[in-house]
């Protein structure tokens, strides 16, 4: 079967106007960090708009009222002093003071969001500067005309988590009669919480005024030779100005030039390139490159980027990284922790890196929604490959916010090496006659802004009566047999799965990933011994035995030569609304949600070894 090599001109598609570079100091540009305890208050629950009207935002909030402080960044629900912030939607408002210098006077300066979820409003000394919709992406705005140069100066934020129908993620308000009166529940359609707030790092950052304000990357391979395509985007000149003079250098790790080129667009050309690999599938994995781009010599613009040298393919029944099948085995994961909710920590990020390499993990769904920058960077550095996903449902408003998402999306990860595929969807409802013009646009859409990774989305509907995975480049199914209407008889396991996994396959000639298995586990909780035998579902013993029946089908699918992956739902517990059928949160994570391990991480961590050795010839101490 061959290999669907995807190369296009140009490098991508129109994503949308502007550029999401992340904030990087050069000689050319200052960045400075906001994170750090800001002013916060709720909006009062009988007048949401209250803020807006009395304008809050031309003011300190600290004369608006009372105050919290609120750590940024950080979700606030879990943070506030009663149920009122965790059970809170609405409009909740922060805001700091900053010290602009009089050395910025004479350059462009920008203030970056790295998420808001889930609509923000910004002000800078009571000047609106930007707004954005769609949480767990980057948003950016100029400040320069709203400064007080040589003073303090006021940001504010004010941040909407309220849902609909038309939303990503979708959501409702559901109102309750209770013996105070009415009372209004925020609900998502998402198995998750949905925690609120500025959840990831806020930036000041300053840029001459003719700057670099996109890169595009695509690498390939030939023979021996890296070959990285480069487009850079300048914004800030006139028409009637002399056009900028660009220059672009590859360094190694080293610091060493090893290729070099000019303009706008071009090729650079390493020999004997150092490829970026995944975990265990090569003895020095993820290796990096810098790519420097100077505009005007130093005297005007200076931007540096990460770059890894690595191809994505596929067939008919694999997933291919430079030309080498890879068989993906990992996790479904969330951003998710104590406390701090969805808050960037490096802390933890760190802890679950050194915890997926500890398993032999080579990847990991950022489900449901893209993950912060900081945690990519992680993945590009460490060679942990992931998919990127969306959830769905169906609607022209819907439509078309979905697509802005992943277009947002794509315009900011389009350049990691770690990203391999682009996932439309979880769990959306496949079947209906209205998912095929709906998912057929979207990736039409996807394919028109980039056609060098895969594009997937998991499927949890039949095989028999789904009807988009037409449109996939590779088929990922969440199955739960074990569980749900089967927990309890695990002996239909194996069978179940084999059939799934060779059904989907012969239908579509695809190759398939199993995206999400797995039971619900309390820790500590042990059904096998003097009084209960066998094991029952919910214990660390069943989770094991079901986990092992799993591996047998998946071993017999992959040696049939068309399963291309395994990743287990989840990585840790992590919390949900609350509901019946969740005591706490969802319990599936072969860890507890403070990252201690279950029975079944053992387990699976002597399957990944076992996988790696076999697949990759990994040597694993």
């Amino acid at each position: 079967m061959g290999v669907f090599l995807c190369s296009f001109s140009p490098i991508f598609g129109d994503i949308s106007p502007g550029g999401i570079l992340y904030p990087r100091e050069s000689e050319s540009r200052e960045v400075r960090s906001l994170d750090g305890v800001w002013n916060f208050r709720l909006s009062p629950i009988d007048e949401p708009a209250q803020g807006l009207t009395q304008k809050w935002y031309q003011q300190e909030l600290r004369k608006t009222g009372d105050i919290v402080p609120m750590p940024v960044p950080a979700s606030y629900n879990d943070i506030g002093p009663n149920v009122t912030f965790r059970t809170f939607w609405g409009l909740a408002w922060y805001d700091r003071t900053f010290f602009a210098p009089s050395s910025w006077k004479d350059q462009r300066i920008w203030v970056r969001f790295g998420s808001v979820c889930y609509a923000a409003q910004v002000w800078v000394n009571g000047k609106e500067v930007v707004s954005h919709e769609i949480g767990h992406l980057p948003f950016s705005g100029e400040i320069s005309q709203a400064l007080n140069y040589g003073g303090n100066n006021v940001i504010t934020v004010a941040v909407n988590n309220t849902p609909d129908q038309t939303t990503v993620p979708q959501g409702r308000i559901n109102k309750v009669k209770t013996s105070d009166g009415i009372k209004y529940v925020l609900y998502f359609d998402v198995d998750f919480f949905q925690y609120s707030g500025i959840d990831r790092p806020v930036y000041l950052y300053t840029t001459p005024k003719v700057y670099i304000d996109d890169i595009s990357l695509k690498t390939d391979i030939e023979n021996d030779t890296g070959v990285v395509n480069f487009n850079v985007s300048i914004l800030g000149f006139s028409e009637d100005s002399e056009e900028p003079v660009i220059a672009v250098n590859l360094y190694d790790k080293d610091g060493q030039v090893v290729a070099e080129s000019t303009g706008a667009e071009g090729e650079l050309r390493v020999p004997n390139a150092n490829l970026w690999w995944p975990y265990l599938m090569h003895p020095e994995p993820a290796y990096l490159y810098t790519l420097e781009v100077i505009v005007n010599g130093n005297e005007s613009d200076v931007y540096r980027h990460p770059v890894g040298i690595r191809t994505v393919s596929w067939t008919n029944t694999s997933l291919l990284i430079n030309n080498q099948p890879f068989y993906l085995r990992g996790f479904g994961r969330h951003e998710d922790s104590d406390i701090r909710g969805k808050g960037v920590d490096y802390s933890l990020i760190t802890k679950d890196y050194n915890l997926i390499k500890w398993f032999g993990a080579n990847g990991y769904r950022t489900s449901h929604y893209p993950y912060a920058e900081e945690i990519l960077d992680f993945s590009d550095r460490q060679g942990i490959a992931h998919e990127h996903i969306r959830r769905s449902g169906f609607s022209e408003e819907l439509l078309k916010n979905h697509k802005t998402s992943l277009s947002e999306l794509i315009r900011r990860d389009k350049n990691r090496p770690s990203v391999i595929m682009w996932s439309i969807a979880n769990e959306a409802d496949t079947d209906e006659d209205d998912a095929v013009p709906y998912f057929e646009a979207v990736v039409t859409h996807v394919k028109t802004l980039d056609r060098t990774r895969a594009v997937t989305q998991a499927i949890n509907k039949s095989y028999k009566t789904d009807k988009v995975a037409q449109f996939l480049d590779v088929i990922c199914i969440n199955e739960y047999y074990g569980w749900g209407s089967t927990v309890g008889i695990q002996e239909v396991v194996k069978h179940m799965v084999m059939v799934d996994v060779t059904s989907w396959h012969q239908l579509h000639n695809k190759p398939v990933v199993v995206s999400e298995y797995g039971t619900d586990t309390m820790v500590g909780y042990h059904s096998v011994g003097r009084f209960q035998l066998p094991s029952s579902g919910g214990s660390e013993e069943y989770q094991m035995e079901v986990m092992s029946r799993q591996f047998e089908a998946f071993d017999e699918a992959h040696s049939e030569g068309y399963l291309a992956g395994e990743m287990i739902w989840n990585f840790a517990d992590f919390m949900t609304d609350q509901r019946t059928k969740r005591v706490n949160g969802n319990r599936k994570g072969v860890l507890t949600r403070t990252r201690q391990p279950k029975a079944s991480a053992h387990l699976l961590r002597r399957r990944y070894h076992s996988l790696a050795r076999k697949l990759d010839n990994a040597t694993i101490a």
